[in-house]
């Protein structure tokens, strides 16, 4: 009866969200929009409602949307399925195989394990050692969903190894440390992410050349320092309490590995963590007491204990880890010898099949391609609303509310990093949405006299939010990397919108750093 009940609920909001797309396509009732605008707007509205329903699988119902794009609202084909003909998701698709690589040879638990060794296994430094992998990784590889496709699987290998439960409180602060360990960086530094070139070239020339890549991130130090420290302490907040290790299964450890991981011997002062010291050992014991003991306790024959290493690298793992250092070191050099990044990933991709890391069922089965074609047709909105016209449309309203803000130096930085926020839920190219609001600050700026630098950086600062899937292509790339395993997107929505609020408070804490050096 239940799921009888939960069946006729999503039915009836998927027609609802039917019924509202159908008012206003036949309606048109917003003052400015063409037909084919309003009608994009009527299409996400009830691909939205179906996407929260779950009336559908996600694939399917971005296809329906795409192919309502189409015939409903006059979007060419080539702007709906842009995205399948652009260099992100060819990377994607070379980020993901790359993934399948590692997880098969063994390199992915490898890594993670050597990783759990290298910080003692308390939940706060699992936090740290991911936001600090995200942050130095930042700079090398421009390309922020190829990072978030690499790392997703690299900490849900470490939150196994640890025994965090899959999508449990512990699982989820590991993945929004990953996360925000690599997005975090990316304002702070030109070249960790291709939207930092896009931001770059939209600035007048002269202030171009004031600001190389040192001085940028020296600007932009504060506002780094700020977010990176108040995510930690939230994370901890929000995550770090309430779960043990191990609380999800008897054995832990990524499903497949040929070696389960005993509970007990992931504790402080093993051989498997070493000597480190553990601040929350004596918690995590009383946790771990309480929850043997309504078990009735473990069977100690069914695990194995860790031993103190993998032994020495297989011919695969040796393989796999040159392809994986090479790929890297030629994407952290693209501005050197000019082979795009894309290129790079698809060599790669051939290559671990020419050395056989993967073989062609591994790639059919590993690969989440449901995934990809979820995001292919979710990036596509970028273009589906440039060709309906919407991106215009909602700079032109918008305009008067940045000129408003121009007197006080708090509200322009805030409120141009709120109107973002809300913006991006139509506009959703990150370039894109750049390149339209510097359109209208860059000339405001010289009007008020503050350097269009601060104005340019408060946008970027605040352009990422993963509310709803599509408007992310770093966080869909994370999220699809795992298949959606690690994390509920409805627990990761909400921290989004912790983590865009730690973003505005490090703007206003760089206001006064900002007036010091002349750029406000």
């Amino acid at each position: 009866m239940k799921e009888e009940a939960k069946r006729r609920i999503k039915l009836g909001c998927a027609a609802a969200g039917a019924l509202v797309a159908a008012v206003l396509i036949a309606t048109c009732p917003i003052p400015g929009l063409s037909y084919q605008a309003t009608a994009v707007l009527g299409i996400l509205i009830m691909a939205i409602v179906w996407w929260i329903t779950g009336v559908l699988p996600e694939f399917v119902t971005a296809v329906v949307m795409a192919v309502l794009f189409v015939v409903v609202a006059g979007i060419s084909v080539g702007a709906t399925f842009s995205t399948f003909a652009s260099s992100t998701w060819w990377l994607l698709l070379s980020a993901f195989t790359l993934g399948v690589g590692m997880k098969t040879s063994g390199l992915m638990r490898r890594i993670a394990l050597a990783i759990v060794r290298k910080f003692p296994r308390t939940f706060r430094c699992q936090v740290i050692a991911q936001l600090v992998t995200g942050t130095v990784l930042g700079p090398l590889i421009p390309s922020l969903a190829v990072k978030g496709a690499m790392l997703a699987p690299l900490a849900m290998s470490i939150g196994d190894e640890l025994g965090y439960e899959r999508q449990g409180k512990r699982a989820t602060g590991l993945f929004a440390a990953m996360l925000v360990g690599i997005r975090t960086v990316a304002p702070t530094i030109v070249s960790a992410s291709v939207t930092g070139y896009a931001l770059m070239a939209t600035l007048p020339a002269d202030v171009q050349e004031q600001f190389n890549m040192a001085s940028w991130f020296v600007a932009a130090l504060p506002w780094l320092v700020v977010v990176l420290a108040l995510n930690y302490f939230l994370i901890m907040g929000m995550y770090g309490r309430g779960e043990k290790a191990g609380s999800g299964s008897e054995t832990v450890g990524a499903p497949g590995n040929a070696q389960s991981l005993n509970r007990s011997s992931l504790r402080c002062g093993t051989r498997f963590v070493g000597a480190a010291e553990c601040a929350d050992s004596k918690q995590d014991e009383a946790e771990s007491s309480a929850v043997e003991s309504s078990r009735g306790g473990t069977n100690e024959g069914d695990n194995q204990s860790i031993p103190d290493g993998l032994g020495p690298l297989s011919a695969v793992e040796k393989r796999m880890l040159a392809i994986i250092l090479v790929t890297v070191v030629l994407w952290a050099t693209e501005p050197f010898h000019h082979i795009s990044a894309m290129a790079v990933g698809l060599a790669a991709l051939v290559f671990v099949f020419v050395l056989k890391v993967i073989d062609v069922p591994a790639f059919k089965s590993g690969v989440n391609w449901t995934s990809l074609l979820f995001i292919g047709i979710a990036l596509g909105l970028g273009s589906v609303f440039a060709e309906a016209g919407l991106n215009d449309w909602v700079m032109q309203t918008c305009g008067p509310a940045f000129q408003a803000l121009a007197g006080n130096p708090y509200l322009l930085v805030l409120g141009i990093g709120v109107i973002t926020v809300v913006l991006r839920f139509l506009i959703v190219s990150e370039v894109a949405y750049l390149n339209l609001i510097m359109a209208f600050l860059v000339p405001m700026a010289a009007s008020v006299g503050v350097n269009p630098w601060v104005l340019g950086f408060s946008a970027y600062a605040l352009v990422i939010a993963w509310f709803a899937k599509y408007q992310s292509p770093i966080y869909l790339a994370a999220f699809y990397a795992v298949d959606g395993k690690m994390a509920k997107h409805s627990e990761l929505a909400k921290y989004c919108g912790v983590y865009l609020a730690t973003c505005l408070v490090g703007l206003a804490v760089s206001v006064p750093y900002w007036q010091w050096m002349g750029l406000l």
